[in-house]
């Protein structure tokens, strides 16, 4: 079977390819950046917290690491694209801790999801809004008294306190517990299975025809909603090339190996 951006026609392939984000940090010589053909992304589901509209036509689904400092620089872009979409997007943000950037990393990714577990996804999101502006990234973490508490506190319970994970005792025990373990892998996975090469991984799905594609890197609020009306164009009028803005540039994703 050909792949779907031949398919399209070359007009509106090479269109769509000119949403030209900048590339992720080269694993090789063969990496071309820019928007790529996504068929290995799963779509948003019931394990997935949501943000906007669950019936939206299209979605936003990211892999990020709360310790990477390019998911800072994204940092919530997303949800105002979605905020301004008038319903027609939503998100989806899938945790992606990298092993160089240590047990901070995964702290913040595994109580972001217990997090959820009291505070539903909108307490997800004001979590991991929370921590990226605090952290000093790269493996970092956040500071004592970085999350509004005395200084002698736990600033990650604070914070998912403040969040509304306000049950200390009810999160220590899943942030430790072998069901949160395995719910972080199976989005690891997915991201694997997706193809993602760093952090953040951000793919875009019309979920009205099921096409999807992906850009490595964090690249501005204006480039997503150009990408969603050239996404759009193109499953709409597949034989027509879409009028598309040049994209501004943004800063490049973090290798996952």
């Amino acid at each position: 079977m050909m792949p779907r951006m031949v398919f399209l026609g070359l007009a509106a392939g090479a269109a769509l390819c000119a949403l030209a984000a900048p590339p992720v940090q080269a694993q090789d010589d063969t990496d071309q950046g820019g928007w790529q053909e996504a068929p290995g992304v799963s779509p948003i589901g019931k394990q997935d917290r949501v943000y906007g509209k669950a019936d939206a036509r299209f979605s936003l689904i990211i892999w990020l690491d709360p310790e990477c400092p390019y998911c800072k620089v994204l940092g919530a872009q997303p949800q105002h694209v979605v905020d301004g979409s008038a319903g027609r997007v939503n998100l989806a943000v899938r945790l992606y801790p990298l092993p160089f950037h240590g047990p901070n990393a995964l702290l913040a990714s595994t109580t972001a999801l217990c997090v959820a577990e009291q505070a539903g996804a909108a307490g997800y999101y004001r979590f991991l809004e929370g921590w990226m502006a605090k952290t000093g990234s790269n493996g970092r973490g956040i500071a004592a008294g970085a999350s509004g508490g005395d200084g002698q506190s736990d600033p990650v319970a604070d914070l998912a306190a403040a969040s509304g994970a306000r049950n200390r005792d009810a999160l220590a025990g899943c942030t430790t517990s072998s069901r949160t373990s395995q719910r972080l892998a199976a989005e690891m996975q997915s991201g694997d299975l997706a193809g993602i090469e760093g952090t953040p991984a951000i793919a875009l799905r019309d979920n009205r025809v099921g096409h999807t594609i992906m850009v490595s890197g964090a690249i501005s609020q204006e480039d997503m909603q150009n990408a969603i009306r050239a996404l759009g164009q193109v499953d709409d009028h597949p034989n027509q090339a879409p009028d598309i803005d040049n994209p501004a540039q943004g800063a490049p994703g973090g290798a996952t190996r």
